[in-house]
């Protein structure tokens, strides 16, 4: 029936109209093109629809829309490049702060002793030693750093240090450890949390409440700054300060940590929205990075043994492809104020360039006609590729759900062990983010995954899908 209308259609268009158009040409009636559209839209309505689609466009779709083609393109334009649109994302956050803390007065005061905590390497003589923690947790007590025994209500002394790795006043990172010491601290694992902001906006103190459950389980937290859009022109300028926030973070950790043996979970990288795209990409540069260093998963002498290489990636409500990300822009009406397009480069390629899988996809295939260096390399691309796992929010209305399905079968598809995807229901694009700032199910079952999934364990699982 819809192939009947298409062909009506197409000899409308091929000048199979009753009546001329104006000039006289015998071209189409552009009124029968518009009759079978109605026709066409009419048809559909008692199709059933995806129980995920809305039926109607929501408000602030509608909303964004009407602005989109109501603001002049001069004035996005500008306010996009010249700094506008990051000044009002910004603000927007420090203006809701005070509401929130006067909702979750806990979470305020965690957040003020995240602010205002001891310093690292000024150790109070009273302050508990993690080492005791990993002592008992090695002899058996193993359910009191399980998330659903934290014991949330009692709030700890954390230590902190700030880092700047580059002289832009956004190249820094917030390190955060669960104790203070003299010594080395032993602890579960490390996590390197790079946050969103569309590339555009966003500070490191914004996301300073992610690290307070990863404290409780006597993780390392660093909480990566770096430089947004215009600051800095391209998606490779953000995976560069990245790449040096990780470094920098590395060079902390080896004179301030060490690993807790028996129960070490291992080196997390985890991303929300932009952030998830900019970790990504970053990962699966370091992973060129040491193929070109002639990394071999068979060679025990290989220069693969680096101590901060990372076991685990999360990433939550990421983009992960640009160009179809670019499209679903478009849809809602922001795709010129985003910093999207001016940042991955504008073009169809650049945006396949900037996206994180086609990425992956093109270091996997290697070097044109040479057979034997691209067979050696799909092992050691599938060696050095950690552990992943992808969460989304079915309700997410600012990066479909879709984006990542199809980042986790792209993976899949090059023989990555582990690519597990979990979907909530009832759940947008703020809301799986701050399930880790306030409690919520994207919070519980991330850590459930990585008990599942220590350092040199597998799951054995292909998909994970909690709706």
């Amino acid at each position: 029936h819809l192939a009947g209308i298409l062909q009506a259609a197409r000899d409308d268009l091929n000048g199979g109209g009753d009546a001329s158009t104006s000039d006289g040409g015998g071209g189409y009636q552009s009124h029968a093109i518009a009759s079978r559209i109605l026709q066409l839209t009419s048809d559909l309505k008692g199709l059933p629809l995806h129980p995920h689609i809305p039926s109607s466009l929501s408000l602030p779709v509608q909303l964004t829309r009407f602005l989109g083609a109501t603001l002049p393109l001069e004035w996005q334009h500008s306010s996009r490049d010249g700094g506008s649109f990051r000044s009002i994302a910004d603000n927007m956050v420090k203006l809701s702060c005070p509401m929130l803390g006067l909702s979750h007065v806990r979470q305020a005061l965690e957040f003020a002793s995240l602010t205002y905590g001891q310093e690292i390497g000024r150790c109070k003589p009273e302050q508990q030693c993690a080492e005791r923690e990993c002592r008992s947790k090695s002899a058996g007590h193993e359910e009191q750093y399980r998330h659903t025994n934290t014991n949330e209500g009692q709030r700890k002394s954390w230590s902190r240090k700030r880092i700047h790795y580059g002289a832009h006043p956004m190249q820094n990172v917030d390190l955060f450890l669960p104790s203070n010491s003299q010594s080395k601290l032993p602890v579960r694992g490390t996590l390197f949390f790079v946050h969103g902001g569309a590339w555009g906006s966003g500070n490191p103190w914004m996301y300073r409440l992610v690290a307070s459950p990863f404290l409780k389980q006597n993780f390392a937290v660093v909480i990566a700054g770096y430089r947004t859009y215009p600051d800095a022109p391209t998606i490779d300028h953000q995976v560069a300060d990245v790449r040096m926030a990780w470094d920098a973070s590395h060079e902390a950790w080896d004179d301030l940590i060490t690993e807790c043996d028996d129960f070490f979970i291992g080196n997390i990288i985890m991303g929300h929205s932009s952030g998830a795209h900019v970790s990504l990409l970053m990962l699966i540069d370091w992973i060129g990075e040491r193929i070109a260093r002639g990394h071999n998963p068979l060679n025990a002498a290989s220069p693969e043994d680096e101590p901060w290489r990372p076991d685990h990636y999360v990433g939550l409500s990421g983009v992960y492809d640009i160009g179809k990300h670019f499209d679903f822009e478009a849809g809602r009406g922001v795709e010129e104020i985003s910093p999207l397009k001016p940042i991955c480069g504008y073009t169809r390629q650049s945006f396949d360039d900037a996206s994180p899988v086609k990425r992956l996809m093109a270091l996997m295939r290697g070097i044109p006609d040479d057979v034997e260096q691209n067979l050696k390399r799909i092992p050691t691309i599938r060696d050095l590729m950690p552990k992943t796992l992808l969460v989304h929010g079915i309700d997410d209305s600012t990066v479909p759900f879709t984006s990542t399905t199809d980042c986790a079968r792209s993976i899949r598809s090059l023989g990555i062990k582990v690519c597990d995807e979990l979907y909530l229901t009832g759940t947008g694009h703020q809301d799986v983010i701050m399930h880790f700032m306030l409690g919520g199910p994207a919070r519980n079952l991330v850590f459930d995954w990585l008990d599942d999934n220590q350092k040199g364990e597998s799951s054995g699982s292909v998909l994970l899908s909690r709706l």
